[in-house]
């Protein structure tokens, strides 16, 4: 019998041990990287899950059991719940035969087999316990995580409210769409993204596409009232997800336009592309070599949503298989319209002009905080449909953000959108001011004066003569301004009796010789201020003071305006017919003041109507008062539309 060595004996047990141990460590690895072994689920199958209590927000072990095993689907229903068999099934069926086909081939696929090495997608039933019965389904992204985190169930799966689903029977299908696709999404958006700062997508556009796969699944019915919520009131920003219905319409309004616009190998290639939000939209058309831009295509969806229930249609603007159409806000006065709103950052303001005549250009304006990332439109359409709308958009990238647009002739109605795109996600609002109507006096729209002003028509009346002009602000803006409470000075005034009264002359008088020590003959290339008070001075409409001077720039008081206003109807041949009587109207202009004659002869003549009674029931005049534009306009108005009755 041969003998063992007896050490080497010890060495061959040591080697065998360590080779033993090297493959026990070997077979845990491959185990450990291999996938788990197929699970073969049968109808009555039970599982534990981890489940969240919506009311606490706390994960809890629950038991269910499989009610329906299909081709691509395994629902599991609570052991505590009560569902009834036909919902589940129709749900399966569903799934198996719309849900499963139609999102696989517009996303893609969900990890198939995955972690649990089962080729169903899990669909887990129970009471969410959710407070606010808004919850309907949900999607966690940690069950598909292969990091195995907290309370990960490290399955294909995606959970429905029972209390939704017996509240509306038939709203399963549309539920299992819409979270399947933020299951799809979210594995390769983000699963298969390799770079060290991946991220899920964005939750605006995340949520666009997960309520656009409803609609691809048929389920409008859900998708419409999550759209009306939107387009019933559109100044409702896209990129700043609330969770409120709004926001899912918003979305999926925006998702759906892309899909019709790009196609549907481009909404495909937007769920692979590993960049989020405005920025994988970007990087996917330009990866499709389209010449479009998220911006682009942000500024055509804003107008579609107002167009797409204008005929004829005008392309791109308008939705081929969705009611997208806004509902715009009603501008309601007296021409111009003059208003003031706010937009917020990705929203739009819809404003809607009443019926005018066809046969004037309309004309917008629209001024906003300088720097607002606004974006402006005017839109002009046909009420019966004869012509195609018209659009014209607004140059609001100056420092002013402001300008003007003019419309073509024959349209009868015209909307106005306002829109902003600055910080994605932001709660920003900004303000802006507009104004519109149809050929305004002199071209000039003021964004401090509207039809309803109560001295606008005074102003509108001398504008196309020249009398008035307001202030451009900034110069070069187009951006016109009466600022009426300011006061006007006695040169100012001398020009403007002058041109109302219609003597003035090109030529420039008295070079030379000033008649006033304070108004040397210095003047613009309009002859202003010396021209324009040499002339007055000529026709004795102003005589100055008594040491010589005319104090050009001090204000003129009333009383000074109704004397000047006088001598310029006496200079124009026109007097204004004397005032005989003793009546004393105002009671700070007794028959002793020394213009008693002059104001009561203007107001008798119609030239001004006072001011209202004071709180002691008196009226005044105030004629030591500086008088402000608003005054200045009415009077003068009231003489130029008086002189051809004298």
């Amino acid at each position: 019998m041969a003998q063992t060595h007896p050490r080497h004996g010890r060495a061959t047990a040591w080697k065998a041990a360590v080779c033993a141990i090297a493959v026990l460590v070997l077979l845990a690895v491959l185990l450990r990287a291999a996938p788990a072994q197929a699970q073969f689920l049968e109808m009555g199958d039970s599982e534990t899950f981890w489940a969240q209590n919506w009311a606490t927000g706390q994960y809890l072990p629950l038991s269910a059991t499989a009610k329906y095993v299909g081709e691509h689907v395994a629902i599991f229903v609570n052991e505590q719940e009560s569902v009834s068999t036909f919902l589940v099934d129709q749900l399966g069926q569903a799934f198996d035969s719309v849900i499963y086909p139609t999102l696989t081939a517009a996303y893609g696929s969900e990890p198939n087999p995955g972690l649990d090495a089962d080729s169903h997608v899990m669909i887990l039933i129970y009471d969410f316990k959710d407070p606010l019965h808004d919850v309907d389904g949900s999607f966690n992204p940690r069950d598909i995580d292969p990091q195995g985190a907290d309370y990960s169930n490290q399955k294909e799966m995606f959970y429905l409210n029972s209390q939704a689903l017996l509240a509306d029977t038939d709203s399963g299908p549309a539920l299992a769409a819409h979270e399947f696709a933020h299951l799809i999404v979210q594995y390769r958006d983000t699963m298969l993204d390799t770079s060290a700062d991946a991220a899920p997508e964005s939750t605006w556009l995340s949520e666009g596409l997960a309520t656009y796969a409803e609609h691809l699944c048929g389920y409008d019915r859900w998708t419409n009232s999550k759209l009306q919520a939107f387009t019933s009131d559109p100044n409702f920003s896209v990129t700043r997800w609330q969770g409120v219905r709004a926001n899912y319409g918003a979305s999926y309004s925006f998702v759906s336009y892309l899909a019709q616009r790009q196609g549907a190998d481009f909404i495909r290639a937007l769920v692979q592309q590993p960049l989020d939000g405005i920025s994988g939209i970007d990087a996917t058309l330009q990866a499709s070599g389209s010449s479009s831009t998220f911006a682009s295509l942000f500024d055509d969806w804003i107008l579609a949503g107002f167009l797409d229930s204008r005929l004829p249609a005008l392309a791109p603007y308008f939705f081929d298989q969705l009611d997208a159409s806004v509902t715009p806000v009603e501008v309601l006065g007296t021409p111009p319209l003059l208003g003031t709103s706010a937009v917020v950052d990705y929203g739009a303001k819809y404003l809607d002009f009443p019926e005018c005549s066809t046969a004037t250009n309309f004309q917008a304006v629209v001024d906003g905080a300088d720097g607002a990332p606004l974006q402006a439109a005017l839109i002009s359409w046909d009420s019966t449909g004869a012509l195609a709308p018209s659009i014209d958009r607004f140059d609001l990238d100056n420092s002013a953000t402001g300008g003007t647009v003019t419309g073509p002739k024959g349209y009868d109605r015209h909307t106005l959108v306002v829109w902003a795109r600055g910080i994605v996600g932001s709660a920003d609002s900004y303000t802006f001011t507009y104004s519109g109507t149809t050929g305004p006096p002199g071209g000039i729209q003021f964004l401090d004066m509207g039809g309803d002003d109560s001295f606008y028509r005074y102003v509108a009346a001398l504008l196309p003569t020249g009398v008035v002009s307001g202030r451009e602000i900034p110069s070069g803006s187009k951006l016109w301004f009466f600022k009426g409470g300011d006061d006007v000075t006695r040169a100012q005034f001398a020009k403007m009796i002058m041109m109302a009264i219609g003597l003035h002359t090109q030529d420039v008088d008295n070079v030379g010789h000033p008649t006033f020590v304070d108004v040397p003959s210095e003047f613009d290339d309009k002859g202003y201020p010396y021209d324009y008070i040499e002339e007055a001075a000529a026709l004795h409409i102003v005589t100055g003071y008594s040491d010589g001077r005319f104090a050009p720039y001090s204000p003129i008081t009333r009383a000074q305006l109704v004397l000047m206003i006088s001598r310029g109807a006496a200079a124009a041949l026109k007097p204004l017919p004397p005032y005989t009587g003793n009546a004393r109207i105002f009671t700070d202009v007794p028959p002793s003041h020394p213009y008693y004659r002059q104001i009561m002869s203007a107001y008798v003549a119609g030239i001004f109507t006072g001011s209202p009674p004071g709180s002691d029931g008196r009226q005044y005049f105030y004629p030591s008062a500086a008088a402000n534009r608003n005054q200045v306009a009415k009077m003068t108005a009231n003489l130029v539309a008086l002189l051809p009755t004298l």
